[in-house]
């Protein structure tokens, strides 16, 4: 991604430091606070299995508990007893996400953190979303059967079939623009504060960075709530 200069302060948005591996350029920063946002969820996923009580719940698994009890009625709800298996992906997806997205919370330097929310790039959505819409896929084959799901293309009129191919592809392209554009938005906001006057900059930052984790939030919970209709449609048979 080519960094976009603005005039005023000369604020670099969409910069980052770059390596070199295989002839191929990688960016430093996201794969590492994609990494911090992995270590994080599995550090807190080991505690609370750690600490697992059938008694009174400490706070880490009664957390946990709550997420996989929504993850579980939302699949249920959409795909019923036969989605089961999507749950821990579905909570996965929302941990991790909501993790990344967090990170941005962290001050790690002004006008530009250093640390940002690796969702703030494209390529780890895209990652994300190309990942699960394979999953789908396969899913959709295993349930419909190879003949089943070739022929959902031509459904409800054979005529269609373009429209359904597009809407095919379409899908990871739009679950994966949808968390990279608010997360990107979120992280030029930071920038463009950075840039007030320095009595203005920590309570603008402080204000922002709470609107930013519930963009966070939202964004995480929307992407996990996406990857469940998807399956279920994919899942859909008539018998059904």
């Amino acid at each position: 991604m080519h960094p976009l200069v603005l005039a005023v302060g000369k604020v670099d948005i969409g910069s980052h430091i770059t390596t070199k591996i295989a002839g191929m350029t990688v960016d430093v920063d996201v794969v590492a606070a994609t990494l911090i946002s992995g270590a994080i969820l599995l550090g807190l996923g080991f505690y609370a299995r750690a600490k697992a009580s059938s008694g009174v719940p400490g706070k880490i698994q009664l957390v946990f508990e709550t997420v996989v009890a929504a993850v579980e009625d939302l699949v249920d709800s959409a795909i019923g007893p036969a989605g089961k298996p999507i749950v821990p992906l579905a909570v996965t997806l929302f941990l991790f996400i909501l993790i990344a997205n967090w990170l941005e919370v962290i001050p790690t330097g002004y006008p530009k953190e250093l640390l940002g929310a690796p969702t703030g790039d494209v390529n780890l959505p895209y990652a994300m979303a190309i990942f699960v819409i394979v999953l789908v896929h396969v899913a959709s084959v295993r349930a419909r059967g190879l003949k089943g799901y070739a022929g959902h293309y031509f459904k409800p009129f054979k005529v269609l079939l373009p429209i359904n191919v597009i809407e095919e592809i379409t899908k990871p392209i739009t679950l994966s623009l949808r968390l990279f554009g608010n997360m990107f938005a979120g992280g030029l906001m930071v920038a463009l504060i950075g840039l007030l006057p320095v009595y203005v900059v920590p309570g603008g930052d402080i204000i922002w960075k709470l609107f930013d984790m519930f963009i966070g939030f939202i964004q995480a919970f929307i992407f996990a709530l996406l990857t469940v209709v998807y399956f279920g449609i994919a899942m859909d048979t008539e018998s059904h």
